[in-house]
């Protein structure tokens, strides 16, 4: 027996060391080590391949001559080895170049051992201990989380590590694309994924230089140093509201916010506002939630509503769409045909996981792809043809916020709604495109040397609606651009627009 037991331990560690020297080498396969030049260009090639059998608004808003220049001349550039992140800085520009919100390059995440990831949980790196706003083209402090109080919002971030913002600012705008020629959507994705973006282009430290430039003018270097996190950070996300709230319901809290509100903006409840910051809050029951919502303005009798959808990235088409049932009194169409190459084939491009259920299922989304009486190729999908409107609709006055931010379900929410003159729109013009997009389905698939993976989707979705301005957003009938200072003090112009301008 005791033998045995010796055997097994002795083949446990052994397994356990192989694990180690596993995460060991993978790590360094995307930190450290150069990957051949030939290696390299195949994974280019692979990239072009993938996209043209499975994208299909490859050559939406760039034509096919473009884009071949462009990733021709990529393979041209390479001509020594290099990392995971000097390739990724090449390779992120040409995908870019589509002009695709849902297509974008994917930087692998550095594997850890179960002790590390329990120590860096405790920690806040420098980076991360700011949120930012990119205002006028330079980088400012919104807020901070670092023990060093001097650093207040609004401070301007001149330089990190030694390297100008603006130089570290334009090599990320290089990285973002947004649906089309939309204008807005870049600073709005820069300023929540500057952080990750840092990351990639330069080494995590524990101890980084910032320059700052106070409000008298004067730049001072300053060293933000690794936080531990205190009990109270990690229990941050469990704090809720103790005001009474019109649902209960809220789905969850981060950061102490719940990301699905509801609350009345006046004492009369003449005017609701609810806030979803996201269509793809996992566990969320959204069904629930919007029943509540309007089975209370119901009950009060609220003849204005504000939708906030600024900072909404989207998430599923079905929490969209069944929001819209509540904002209709007609039957509608929520979406047009979702066209497809019908080129994607997870047998070809799949994960291991993904080939493994082909095997045991024997089909895949090809299999759902239809073909209409013009030869187009397309996947059903709810919203297509007519659906009713929930019998709780809201007949009132409605009003939607948006920023640059608000992207794909929300976008086509949005679409929808402005196809029927349903709403007031506020703010800045959507990030996300009126006329389409790609998503539906969003394989990622790794490049085989590089470990770098690719994200796009596999169907054309447009709402039933269109606009004659090609390649843009929905624009808002009341443009708002919130200031630094707005943001600073919590001023929301829009909600004081139509507090003030709403019976006019």
């Amino acid at each position: 027996m005791l033998k045995k037991l010796f055997f097994l331990s002795i083949i446990t560690f052994c397994f356990a060391c192989k694990s180690v020297d596993k995460i060991s080498k993978y790590n360094a396969s995307i930190t450290t080590d150069k990957h051949a030049v030939a290696d390299l260009k195949k994974d280019v090639d692979f990239t072009y391949t993938l996209l043209k059998d499975g994208h299909p608004g490859l050559y939406w808003y760039i034509s096919k001559q473009k884009l071949d220049y462009k990733f021709d001349s990529l393979k041209n550039s390479i001509v020594e080895p290099l990392t995971s992140a000097e390739f990724y800085k090449k390779l992120t520009p040409v995908v870019a170049a589509i002009k695709c919100g849902h297509t974008s390059v994917k930087f692998p995440a550095i594997q850890y051992k179960k002790e590390e990831l329990k120590d860096l949980s405790k920690k806040t790196f420098p980076i991360n201990q700011f949120t930012y706003s990119v205002n006028n083209g330079k980088l400012y402090v919104l807020e901070s989380k670092s023990e060093n109080k001097s650093i207040k919002p609004g401070t301007e971030i001149v330089a990190i590590e030694g390297i100008n913002t603006q130089s570290i600012l334009n090599d990320f705008y290089k990285l973002i694309s947004s649906d089309g020629y939309n204008t807005t959507h870049n600073s709005r994705s820069l300023e929540r994924n500057f952080a990750q973006y840092f990351k990639i282009y330069y080494q995590i430290k524990d101890s980084v230089n910032f320059q700052f430039r106070t409000a008298k003018d004067s730049i001072g270097e300053t060293y933000i140093t690794t936080l531990k996190k205190s009990k109270a950070d990690t229990l941050k996300n469990q704090i809720k509201s103790k005001q009474a709230r019109y649902p209960k319901y809220v789905g969850q809290y981060k950061d102490g916010k719940a990301q699905m509100d509801f609350r009345f903006l006046d004492e009369k409840r003449n005017y609701g506002y609810l806030k979803i910051q996201s269509f793809s809050i996992v566990g969320a029951d959204y069904s629930r939630f919007y029943k509540q919502v309007f089975d209370s303005i119901a009950k009060v009798g609220t003849d204005h509503l504000v939708i906030d959808l600024r900072g909404n990235g989207g998430g599923s088409l079905e929490h969209s769409r069944n929001l819209f049932s509540y904002l209709t009194d007609k039957d509608f169409v929520y979406l047009q045909k979702s066209l497809t190459n019908g080129q994607y084939d997870y047998r070809k491009y799949g994960n291991k996981w993904q080939r493994f259920m082909y095997f045991i299922n024997g089909h895949d989304d090809r299999d759902y792809v239809r073909q209409d009486k013009n030869g187009n190729l397309y996947s059903f999908m709810k919203g297509i043809y007519p659906l009713s409107a929930n019998p709780k609709n809201f007949k009132g006055k409605l009003y939607v916020l948006i920023d640059g931010y608000t992207f794909s379900a929300a976008s086509l929410l949005s679409a929808n709604l402005k196809g029927i003159n349903r709403a007031t729109f506020i703010g800045e013009e959507t990030g996300g495109g009126f006329n389409q997009c790609v998503a539906g389905n969003l394989p990622v698939v790794k490049l085989k040397n590089s470990k770098l993976a690719i994200r796009f989707g596999l169907y054309k979705m447009s709402p039933n609606a269109k606009s004659d301005v090609v390649g843009r957003g929905i624009f808002p009938d009341v443009e708002i651009t919130s200031s630094l200072n707005d943001k600073i003090t919590g001023c929301d112009r829009e909600i004081d627009w139509i507090l003030n301008n709403g019976n006019g």
